[in-house]
């Protein structure tokens, strides 16, 4: 079994019980194939989604006006945002 070398051995516990058969044997550690890993590529985190609610009215001219500045509806209300936070001292 894999070991942290701060906290000892790695515990792979599930937190719930399996839903049938197939996910029993897929959380068993025991038939994980160790000496074979998959290397796996993630992107980067997306962070978390602020929903926001606009009026047909407000999406309509906010659309519009991130059209005229070749932005996506998202990119423009971002900026727009950010642009308003006060600028921090440097930590």
């Amino acid at each position: 079994m894999p070991e942290d070398l701060v906290n000892g051995p790695i515990r792979y516990e599930s937190l719930r019980e399996p839903l049938d058969d197939e996910e029993r044997e897929l959380m068993d550690s025991d038939t994980w194939d160790w000496d074979n890993p998959v290397e796996v590529v993630t992107g980067p985190s997306r962070g978390p989604v602020l929903e926001i609610r606009f009026t047909r009215e407000e999406l309509s001219r906010l659309q519009r006006a991130a059209r005229a500045e070749g932005m996506s509806a998202n990119a423009f209300i971002k900026q727009a945002a950010l642009a308003r936070l006060p600028h921090e001292a440097h930590r």
